[in-house]
């Protein structure tokens, strides 16, 4: 009987644990183009990204792969939802600026990202601290954005949705503005 006790324990600290995890990160993946600039722009830029964030660390790291971009000037996150222009929030580091080609990039971006050299605090939108971001981030309202020479206010638009079904998609808020639950 101790032994079953024993492990009935182990069994229920082993799933808490795994909860706990799952709980602590969630992954955002997107692709995208020209056309989900708003406004919308001829181009034949196109991308893909996956970002994980994890809360207990404050972190968010993402990789993107771009494709068919000429003279890239600038790229950052936005806080915006599908079809909504939004204000820039932290610059994506190290760009290859001036790259006419595809390339492929990954960087991590902390706390002290937000309000360094990188990062653009929105209190007007309500990002006063990397927990505003992320809660807007897991909910499908932020976007990264690839400027260009030839579309300076945006070529390449991916907006940032949690992987999954309708708000179930979104453990840390069961908020989900890229798959709206459905009446």
């Amino acid at each position: 009987m101790t032994t079953l006790r024993t492990c009935a324990i182990a069994v229920t600290v082993l799933l808490l644990a795994t909860a706990a995890y799952a709980q602590d990160t969630i992954t955002l993946v997107g692709s995208g183009s020209g056309a989900f600039e708003v406004p919308a722009v001829a181009s034949a830029g196109v991308g893909t990204a996956t970002c994980t964030m994890t809360r207990s660390s404050a972190t968010i790291s993402c990789s993107a792969r771009v494709h068919n971009i000429v003279d890239l000037i600038a790229a950052h996150i936005h806080v915006g939802g599908p079809g909504a222009a939004g204000p820039t929030v932290i610059d994506i580091p190290a760009i290859p600026l001036r790259i006419s080609d595809d390339f492929v990039l990954s960087w991590t971006w902390r706390d002290s990202d937000l309000t360094g050299t990188l990062g653009r605090l929105r209190p007007a939108q309500g990002v006063n601290k990397m927990a505003d971001l992320f809660e807007a981030c897991s909910s499908g309202n932020c976007y990264l954005n690839f400027h260009t020479t030839g579309n300076p206010g945006g070529e390449l638009r991916i907006q940032l949705c949690p992987t999954g079904e309708g708000r179930s998609a979104n453990p840390f808020f069961a908020i989900n503005v890229c798959q709206p639950e459905k009446p």
